[in-house]
């Protein structure tokens, strides 16, 4: 079985095949294999699998255990706080590094190539063979494309149509722990077309996020995105500037809040697609990589329980397609509303997030978090 894309969907592809004694190779085409980004955000859906591939305690001692998600006014007033308790495996926050690193170092040295990137692939009723700048050509009896939003399997399986903006970019940070923040707490504060987040993850780090409406591929200002965040969020909460100031602007990261229209089909034959190469998602419910380590864990049970590849892919589709496209969803709508620029929509907003989240929040949380595979 091959695998494309080393990001965390492939990586815990490529894990869970292996625990299930299945026999897979990764390909990915940057030099090295190492996770870019800031934080991550693993909810109990995803660390009950990780649990599963024994990783988990080592997962924790790394990162941070989450037990509240508290929603907030750039005041600092509380709209709401929502405990995480009730699930048998926790919340985590860390480094995205980490936890590739985690995925990464139970594999065969051998099974993870580098510096390969797909160009095509071609299939038949025994096989496919993917073909790889520099003219490598590697046959296996199913391939999975699990190379990100602009994935190359995606595009020759469903064409190449760029991702939908969502109208807001995102700005993403590391920063140095600061006192005054509650053990085990991660928030996000929502403005007037604008919010932040607030996750720690262990080891004497914080990860920030900040949004901003507007237009797609918004350049930097001219002061520099360090600046502009000061501009944009100076009179918020603390320690919301204090955060800001204590990132080095080179730690800073921009891009623009993206995803896809669900596929009413995944793959085909012996190929299909994991992660964000099949279900792209906004970051406004933690899910894109949970998503993609649920998809791991039931590719392999699908793949342990037939040999035949297709077979295997179709049933694992079916499995996926209906609750990644609901949690998609979910993200969407919940990024849309958070991102509300009308003050007295905004001021509606927060009181019946009040109400509702209080309420609500027990089912909604049981219908990402409580799954199981």
């Amino acid at each position: 079985m091959v695998i494309t894309g080393g990001g965390i969907g492939g990586m815990a592809a490529a894990l869970a095949l292996h625990r299930a004694g299945l026999p897979v190779t990764l390909y990915e085409r940057a030099a090295t294999f190492a996770e870019a980004g800031a934080g991550i955000s693993l909810w109990p859906n995803a660390t009950r699998v990780l649990n599963k591939l024994g990783i988990l305690d080592q997962l924790m001692a790394l990162g941070e255990p989450v037990t509240h998600f508290n929603l907030l006014r750039p005041t600092g007033r509380m709209i709401s706080s929502i405990c995480m308790g009730g699930f048998s495996t926790p919340a985590l926050c860390l480094r995205r590094a980490d936890l590739h690193r985690c995925l990464r170092e139970p594999l065969p040295a051998d099974r993870l190539k580098s510096g390969q990137r797909l160009l095509s692939f071609v299939q038949d009723a025994h096989g496919v063979t993917a073909t790889f700048a520099g003219g490598l050509e590697v046959a296996a009896d199913g391939l999975i494309g699990a190379d990100g939003i602009n994935s190359v399997v995606r595009a020759q399986l469903h064409g190449n149509a760029p991702p939908a903006y969502r109208g807001y970019s995102i700005w993403r940070g590391l920063a140095p722990h600061m006192d005054g923040l509650a053990k085990g707490h991660i928030s996000e504060t929502w403005g007037v077309g604008r919010r932040f987040g607030i996750m720690p993850l262990g080891g004497g780090r914080i990860c920030w996020y900040a949004t901003r409406n507007g237009p797609p591929s918004q350049p930097d200002a001219p002061e520099g995105r360090k600046d502009e965040l000061h501009r944009l969020f100076r009179d918020w909460h603390d320690p919301i500037p204090e955060l800001i100031e204590a990132t080095e602007p080179a730690m800073i990261m921009k891009n623009d809040a993206q995803d896809r229209p669900p596929l009413r089909n995944w793959g085909d034959g012996r190929v299909t697609l994991l992660g964000d190469a099949a279900h792209p998602i906004t970051p406004n419910v933690g899910q894109g990589a949970c998503l993609a380590i649920e998809d791991a864990a039931w590719l392999a049970k699908s793949l342990a329980a037939t040999p035949d590849a297709a077979s295997a892919f179709r049933a694992y589709e079916a499995k996926r397609m209906k609750r990644t496209a609901y949690v998609s969803c979910q993200a969407r709508l919940i990024g849309a509303i958070g991102q509300w620029e009308n003050r007295w929509i905004v001021a509606g907003r927060d009181f019946v997030s009040r109400l509702v989240l209080s309420r609500a929040a027990p089912m909604r949380m049981n219908a990402v978090y409580a799954y199981e595979i």
